[in-house]
């Protein structure tokens, strides 16, 4: 019989760093929540709203397992430069990319990873800073990986 509860996890560790879920901030902001994933080839950027464990007796694998419950922000193709280039494309290594503000994909989008996907699938936290001089406003992110 499949066990009828999980574990909302307070934060977890990826590489050393906290990811701390914004349905558990003390805050009020989702700068420790905000992560890249690598999915089929592509970068894609998200906040972790929870941490969950389910734990499944006479099922060892499934006790370790920390899944990450994630919206996804929606990619924009807009600069907040006037000329409309992008001056951090010749430094892909940097990871700078804009979004749409306070923009989410609807959940299960077929066009973006899972909703729900194993911890250790996140490849790093990402910084995340508003663009407000554009119209439409802008979020701007950079990777924080090694």
């Amino acid at each position: 019989m499949l066990a009828p509860f999980v574990d909302f996890l307070e934060f977890g560790l990826l590489d050393g760093k906290r990811i701390t879920p914004t349905g558990r901030s003390r805050r009020n902001t989702a700068g420790s929540s905000i992560i890249q994933v690598r999915y089929n080839d592509e970068a894609y950027a998200g906040v972790v709203c929870h941490l969950i464990q389910h734990r499944q007796t006479g099922i060892s694998d499934t006790n370790h397992v920390i899944l990450a419950d994630i919206s996804w922000m929606k990619r924009s193709n807009l600069t907040p430069l006037d000329d409309g280039k992008f001056p951090w494309d010749n430094y892909p290594q940097l990871g700078v990319e804009t979004w749409q503000y306070n923009t989410f994909t609807e959940p299960n989008d077929e066009d973006f990873p899972p909703n729900v996907m194993p911890l250790d699938q996140i490849h790093c936290q990402i910084a995340r800073g508003k663009i407000s001089h554009t119209e439409p406003p802008l979020w701007m992110t950079v990777t924080m990986d090694r």
